[in-house]
């Protein structure tokens, strides 16, 4: 009975950059010398299979994933909400129960209207401007899982 062995892939850009991290990663944390860094980035990019890759960090702990910072937002948006809601709160502690069955009988559908004109235009606009943004930018590689990358 024969086993097969695992086949040697070839490596894409993406491999090869996330090596190149993984290596640096180590030298930051004094794994490797400058020198030895510079060689294991040069053989990395002219690696052109999975094997070739594996034998340059094979000696090479795994490293716990790179935490990612999620960016701190203002307040602005809730302090907005916050604030549209209060004053939707007080006015109708002020408005007289009349002026509500006005607005009710021509405000709202004087509102849909607008909304029903408004939205075949808004729409498509809304959804190119939602494929542009995550089209764009923002996408960060992930960490790799273990200590040798592989696609």
């Amino acid at each position: 009975m024969f086993f097969l062995s695992e086949p040697d892939f070839r490596v894409s850009d993406a491999d090869r950059d996330a090596a190149v991290d993984f290596l640096n990663r180590h030298y930051a944390a004094g794994r490797l010398t400058e020198e030895e860094l510079s060689a294991r980035i040069d053989a990395a990019y002219r690696a052109r299979f999975d094997s070739q890759l594996e034998a340059l960090t094979d000696d090479l702990p795994e490293l716990a994933p790179a935490t990612i910072e999620r960016e701190r937002r203002p307040l602005g948006g809730a302090l907005a909400v916050g604030a549209v809601a209060a004053g939707g709160i007080a006015l109708a502690t002020v408005v007289p129960p009349e002026a509500w069955a006005l607005l009710l009988g021509l405000a709202l559908p004087l509102l849909m209207m607008l909304l029903f004109t408004v939205a075949p235009l808004a729409l498509p606009l809304l959804a190119f401007a939602w494929l542009a943004r995550g089209l764009g930018g923002g996408m960060q590689p992930r960490p790799l899982p273990r200590g040798r990358p592989r696609a």
